[in-house]
């Protein structure tokens, strides 16, 4: 990569998103009650801070020269994937399962005195859970997609700066070329008309010759006709 400054958060972001991994995989599957919320926040926390380092390396990929440039964005798009597979990682194995136990135990707390006081059913808690999730599972699937057509597009409108810089390097580089013809059309000019203008002095001067020789010659012929007639 050419950007120092973007290989260190490349890899403190490689760094984190293992870290978090290795939390949701070895951990939050071992522990329960307090400990396992505690370790969602921990988590969480860990997830902004990994969006943080990511907006961070994508404004450095935008400003990042030319053949550079679709490489570096190449790595931050995988790296959004990776980020948006880890929070469903954590929404389908802690989330949820955070959300049921609170439900749930709530209810069976109060199970008897609710059923009777306000005719409350566990299983139409169950059933509006199922509904929250499928909610969720809505939303983030539709989050995914969005994110998907927003790097999409990005790739696209990178694409085309990138096409236009190499149109206005080709223009710039054949109005250059359209210059140095004029120069070269107005030496050619000049070296033409200094060319005419010497054809059109030997012109002259070969006219000048010829009628100097047929000058001499009539002379030569008066003085020879001359002569004849005085001795005749």
């Amino acid at each position: 990569m050419s950007s120092q400054k973007f290989e260190n958060l490349e890899d403190d972001f490689k760094s984190l998103i293992s870290e978090v991994n290795r939390k949701v995989d070895r951990s939050l599957n071992r522990v329960l009650g307090e400990q396992k919320k505690s370790l969602l926040r921990e988590i969480q926390r860990d997830l902004d801070e990994s969006r943080t380092l990511l907006d961070e390396l994508e404004s450095e990929a935008k400003t990042a020269p030319n053949p550079y440039r679709i490489q570096m964005m190449a790595c931050v798009r995988q790296y959004k994937q990776d980020l948006e597979q880890i929070n469903k990682k954590c929404i389908g194995v802690g989330g949820s399962a955070t959300i049921h136990q609170e439900l749930f135990g709530t209810h069976n707390v109060g199970s008897n005195n609710a059923g009777q006081g306000m005719g409350f059913e566990p299983s139409g808690a169950r059933t509006k859970l199922l509904q929250m999730n499928e909610t969720i599972s809505r939303t983030t699937e539709s989050l995914s997609r969005t994110h998907q057509v927003a790097a999409e597009t990005d790739q696209v409108a990178v694409e085309v700066v990138e096409e236009l810089g190499t149109q206005r390097e080709t223009l710039i580089r054949t109005k250059e070329r359209l210059i140095d013809t004029d120069e070269n059309l107005t030496r050619s000019r000049n070296i033409i008309r200094s060319m005419y203008r010497r054809v059109v002095t030997n012109k002259v001067l070969l006219i000048v010759i010829i009628f100097m020789e047929l000058g001499i010659i009539g002379i030569e012929a008066y003085l020879k006709w001359g002569r004849k007639h005085g001795n005749n």
